[in-house]
């Protein structure tokens, strides 16, 4: 009886043992979530529904999975490892490439945006249609830095349009309680935006697009909270300033782009600084503190401008600027006295409509006008016919 309960105790014991490394092992395994959101690039945001979303490690694992109603996707118990998303749907084009980290236990949000196709009815379509230029939206998310970003309410927006020409006044505004500010109905155009509040500020340039929306997150290094009390002094300073930037193609794979022509100008520069992006799409100036303009150039691509406001600082600031909410247009951290900048530059694709609609619509309107009077002419060669006919 004796040997028969050391044995069931030994039993126990085993399975205990066992079942604590099996709920550690799958502990160490467990996987993590990737959720968000796919919405269309017009101002509205509408949901995206049915979406192909695929997660691809590289390395023959793809998890698929398809958007609700809402728009929502989400996938569960995915293993640690760097992924990129692809996502699919007919009608939109697609998007490739979308990087995200997954670690165990994990939650990760991934917002995504898709452009609709233009097909060719509705190419044909917009050949007549009122040339008048749809408004645009820009959209700003002020916080503290990470790890734990608090929004930032009653910081002060200003935006200047300084597009061909143009003589508007400021716009003004304040980001609400959530850090958020929104500005509706812009013409197209490029605009210079500044974000401050009590000593801290930035200047970043962004382009609105017709009927789509442009995002910016802007991130001030705050000691604790939101109120004005917490915010540390700008300490300006004669310290140098190092200029570092990477020039990327805004293909999704941020491929680094070579040979672009990088031109600096600021107003106590007496002359413009020049230089070239090297194999890495990287380059380099370093200028005292100051304002300054970066021009970006390169046959085939997009012409491209920044405004950083380099001003010599002890505090961390960061901007990033999306473009429909895929991937980033252009980023700045300051960090000591050192300004790294990060710029996406797109590739010249018009489509054929873009490319050939005036000499389309003279084509289109020379055939309706030759069709008419053809249609004439043959009404008058019938009339004369019948006549003739009579006679």
């Amino acid at each position: 009886m004796a040997r028969f309960g050391l044995t069931f105790v030994l039993i126990v014991y085993v399975l205990l043992v066992s079942g604590t490394a099996i709920a550690q092992k799958q502990n160490i395994t467990k996987g993590g979530m990737i959720h968000g959101y796919i919405m269309d690039t017009t101002p509205a945001q509408l949901p995206i529904a049915d979406v192909r979303v695929q997660i691809d490690n590289g390395k023959g694992h793809i998890f698929q999975t398809t958007s609700a109603e809402t728009g929502e996707f989400a996938y569960r118990d995915i293993p640690a490892d760097d992924y990129l998303i692809n996502i699919h749907k007919s009608g939109y084009q697609s998007r490739i490439g979308k990087p995200v980290s997954v670690t165990s236990g994990g939650v990760h949000y991934v917002p995504l945006t898709m452009n609709k196709k233009e097909n060719i009815f509705t190419g044909f379509q917009n050949l007549f249609r009122s040339k008048k230029p749809q408004g645009g939206t820009l959209q700003l998310q002020v916080t503290t830095q990470s790890p734990q970003p608090a929004p930032i309410k009653n910081a002060e927006v200003k935006i200047w349009q300084i597009g061909k020409g143009s003589n508007k006044t400021e716009i003004t505004g304040i980001s609400d309680a959530n850090g958020q500010y929104r500005r509706d109905n812009l013409p197209p155009s490029i605009y210079l935006v500044t974000v401050g509040k009590s000593g801290y500020h930035t200047t970043i340039a962004m382009t609105v697009q017709e009927n789509q929306m442009t995002t910016a997150s802007v991130k001030f290094s705050f000691a604790d909270g939101t109120s004005d009390t917490d915010i540390l002094p700008s300490q300006k300073t004669d310290t140098k300033w190092i200029i570092r930037g990477k020039i990327f193609d805004a293909n999704f794979q941020q491929t680094p782009v070579s040979g672009i022509k990088v031109k600096i100008r600021g107003i106590d520069l007496e002359q413009s600084m020049d230089s070239l992006s090297d194999a890495d799409g990287e380059y380099e100036f370093v200028l005292p503190s100051g304002h300054y303009i970066i021009f970006l150039y390169k046959e085939g691509y997009t012409g491209t401008m920044s405004f950083p406001e380099v001003t010599a600082e002890s505090s961390e600031s960061s901007t990033t600027v999306l473009k429909e909410g895929m991937f980033v247009v252009y980023e700045a951290v300051a960090k000591g006295n050192v300004l790294a900048l990060k710029h996406g530059m797109s590739k010249e694709q018009r489509s054929f409509f873009e490319r050939y609609d005036k000499d389309i619509q003279v084509v289109l309107f020379a055939i309706i006008i030759g069709g008419i009077s053809s249609l004439f002419f043959l009404r008058f060669l019938n009339k004369r016919h019948e006549k003739h006919s009579q006679e």
